[in-house]
């Protein structure tokens, strides 16, 4: 397996937490995004990371 699909996996595991951390935090903390937009938010700083560690 390569290392493009170990971090896929990883993203994608970090997603999952991600979303069931948010769910679980929202009944106590006001969260002013919705957990969609988190998520979306979250993958475009990964793959923005991703592209600088490139140059």
């Amino acid at each position: 397996m390569s290392g493009a699909w170990d971090g896929l996996i990883v993203m994608g595991l970090l997603v999952v937490l991600l979303v069931i951390g948010v769910r679980k935090l929202r009944p106590r903390v006001h969260i002013p995004w919705k957990t969609s937009a988190i998520v979306v938010f979250f993958v475009f700083m990964c793959l923005m990371l991703w592209a600088w560690s490139w140059r």
